[in-house]
């Protein structure tokens, strides 16, 4: 019997398309098996990365990075997180030769906010001018990619942190006052809009909270009478307008804070904040007392030393003192009860600076003596502290 044509060639088509779907199937499975396999590397990458164990999730991703084909997104991942690794390990130039390549790559244009971030922070942390104009450069940049990443807002942050460290209060300003009004919400934004209403309160400039006017000196007046009679310090004075007290020249204007300040004290979160009405300008961290042996409720400071003695069993621990360890200043504490007993309690500095953000003390609140020396100069006798648990 014989085979019709049409048979024939059915047949013959048939082993044709069996023969190639075979011939892609297995070339799928050759490639499917190696991008598989990198696919798992990469994920191994990534939990140790998370686990913060940047050197053996950096081995990872350099694996990946060096197997996966030139392009690829699997290779560009693990580009990024190379990246990150280094940053992570404190690697600034290895760092800084990746975070190039990221940018280099038009594929990673959604990455590229946050390698010149990142490239920003590098240069900042160098201290030189140079660094400072390079990292002030790469912000602007981060900032200009248009992503919509929280890099770029973290850029503008570090640039307005940048205009601060130049004295540049209104160009700072305006960058994170449009940041408040986005309602963006970073750890970064809070730290430097501290900075700057720290800078603002302690510059000549006039400020609505707190509240700041001028005034013009007059014949006989000192620092210490007119910060008496504002309500404010001859410190915050003196700083504020950058005047020596011995050459207080009549008609001079000078800048004066008579808005009221208050300090809250949080002792679960070892924090002190310096309040203007409700605004907090600022944030300590703080040491408190062994077994909770700080006193909570409403109190006020009644008086302040610089450089203090400390009284200790009967004995007068003089200032400079390894003995000593009220530190550098000195508020002593009242409670505003007038039943209450409590005393000897104040805020003060320390040299034990391990101490702090720890129930340390022996019921006082101790602050660096950077800090309390700060503080000191801001609030008068009469300001009221609110301590909570």
């Amino acid at each position: 019997m014989k085979t019709s044509k049409p048979i024939v060639i059915s047949l013959l088509v048939g082993i044709v398309v069996i023969g190639t779907a075979a011939l892609y199937f297995t070339k799928f499975l050759a490639d499917f098996s190696p991008k598989s396999s990198l696919d798992e590397v990469l994920s191994a990458g990534i939990e140790l990365f998370e686990k913060k164990q940047y050197q053996d999730a950096r081995a990872k991703f350099e694996e990946c990075y060096e197997k996966a084909p030139e392009g690829s997104n699997l290779g560009n991942r693990a580009l990024l997180f190379i990246s990150r690794c280094y940053g992570a390990q404190g690697a600034g130039e290895k760092a800084a030769e990746f975070w190039g390549k990221v940018i280099e790559n038009p594929a990673m244009r959604a990455n590229h906010a946050e390698a010149f971030y990142s490239l920003a922070t590098l240069r900042s942390a160098g201290g030189t001018a140079e660094d400072r104009h390079a990292a002030e450069d790469y912000c602007k940049k981060a900032a200009a990619v248009g992503s919509g990443s929280r890099f770029e807002d973290l850029a503008k942050i570090e640039l307005a942190s940048l205009m601060l460290g130049k004295d540049n209060l209104a160009g700072a300003q305006q960058i994170l006052q449009k940041l408040l009004k986005e309602k963006k919400d970073y750890p970064q934004l809070k730290r430097a809009m501290f900075k700057l209403r720290m800078k603002l309160l302690f510059s000549p400039a006039i400020t609505e909270v707190p509240e700041s006017q001028y005034y013009v000196v007059q014949g006989g007046d000192t620092l210490e009478a007119i910060s008496k009679r504002f309500g404010t310090t001859a410190d915050l004075l003196k700083e504020s307008n950058n005047v020596d007290p011995r050459r207080l020249q009549i008609g001079k204007r000078l800048k004066v804070v008579t808005g009221k300040f208050r300090l809250k004290v949080s002792k679960s979160r070892n924090i002190l904040q310096l309040l203007s009405g409700d605004m907090v300008l600022n944030e300590y961290r703080i040491g408190t007392g062994k077994f909770s042996s700080t006193p909570v409720g409403e109190f006020k400071i009644v008086d302040k030393v610089k450089e203090p003695p400390w009284f200790k069993d009967g004995r007068v621990i003089r200032y400079g003192d390894p003995e000593n360890v009220l530190g550098t200043r000195w508020m002593k504490l009242e409670s505003v009860d007038e039943q209450s007993q409590l005393s000897g309690y104040g805020i003060h500095g320390t040299d034990d600076e391990s101490s702090i953000g720890k129930e340390s003390s022996q019921g006082c609140i101790r602050l660096f003596n950077r800090d309390v020396e700060e503080l000191y100069k801001i609030v008068p006798v009469g300001t009221e502290v609110t301590i909570e648990d």
